[in-house]
């Protein structure tokens, strides 16, 4: 099913909610092996709280229930002290205090949280969304030759410098609502475009842009099983509406007849409409990515006053290493 990731994703966070009131029921007993006063107070509080409730459902005023909630609490939290124990510790476990692990906020209609959608990306993504992954500091301008580019004074490493401070420029446009809307690196094999996509994805992320990144299979293939199964679902199609949105790898996807083509220029042309910006890595040239995708796709990658277009150029890097 094309939820299967957000099911996965909810039930993760269900899984923690209940593992927090595992740790909460842990500490309840430790506080009251060590002071049995609190376990007292504890059964008291959550007695009267409940009373007050039935009170009030009937239309009677249930007294001064917070007074007395607010003395037990207090002597609670000393008894804590006494213990050696945090006044705190007591207080709900939530690993995000957003939703309270329960995966939703706001009121009517309540929406998802941003941690089960951040966390929903990262399973749609197969596993690029990786915080611990490629970063613009980890970058190594070393990795490349330092021997000038052909009919060129300019070297690999050199060019690679400027395509850093370029992508570097970019996500902090994307962080600022500034700066063009799509990113296109393209060029042959082994040259580091995948990293540079993943370096924009991490530091965008790291200035608090929702961002989804993608391989170019991965995404088609998504696309391809919500035509043929949809479900009335606003996350059945998160590539359309995401903040960030980045597809590696763009031309090794199958290509299907009146699905590929229409749907991925339904996707850029949308999120160019709603300024959504976009970053695309491919191995194919302009005139092989005009072939596989016609001018209405290409036209609008190219489109310079749409696009930062990065050509990369030189030796692939992983038969270097290897040598």
């Amino acid at each position: 099913m094309a939820n299967e990731a957000l099911t996965q994703a909810l039930q993760e966070c269900r899984a923690r909610h209940i593992k927090n009131e595992r740790e909460e029921q842990q500490r309840l007993e430790k506080a009251v092996s060590l002071r049995p006063e609190i376990g007292t107070l504890a059964d008291a509080r959550r007695e009267d709280i409940l009373s007050g409730l039935r009170l009030a459902m009937e239309g009677i005023h249930p007294g001064d229930i917070q007074e007395r909630t607010r003395a037990r609490n207090q002597r609670i939290r000393e008894l804590l002290q006494e213990a050696g124990l945090p006044e705190d510790y007591l207080a709900p476990v939530y690993q995000c205090l957003d939703c309270e692990d329960s995966g939703y906020v706001g009121d009517t209609p309540k929406t998802l949280c941003q941690c089960v959608t951040k966390r929903y990306h990262q399973l749609l993504s197969g596993g690029l969304d990786q915080e611990e992954g490629p970063c613009f500091a980890r970058f190594d301008l070393g990795v490349f030759p330092d021997t000038p580019l052909a009919n060129s004074d300019v070297t690999q490493r050199m060019l690679m410098q400027a395509f850093k401070t370029r992508c570097q420029e970019y996500a902090a446009g994307v962080a600022g609502g500034t700066g063009k809307l799509n990113l296109l690196l393209h060029g042959a094999s082994g040259l580091g475009k995948s990293y540079l996509l993943r370096c924009v994805a991490r530091e965008a992320a790291d200035q608090g842009v929702v961002a989804l990144t993608m391989s170019a299979n991965t995404l088609l293939n998504h696309i391809r099983q919500v035509y043929f199964s949809y479900q009335p679902d606003e996350l059945d199609q998160p590539y359309y509406d995401v903040p960030l949105l980045l597809i590696d790898d763009l031309g090794v996807e199958p290509k299907w007849e009146g699905i590929t083509i229409e749907q991925l220029f339904a996707l850029l042309e949308h999120r160019l409409n709603h300024k959504k910006p976009t970053v695309l890595s491919t191995n194919l040239s302009p005139t092989e990515l005009q072939a596989r995708y016609t001018e209405r796709i290409s036209s609008r990658l190219f489109d310079r006053g749409l696009s930062l277009v990065l050509p990369f150029q030189g030796r692939d890097i992983r038969l270097i290493a290897r040598k």
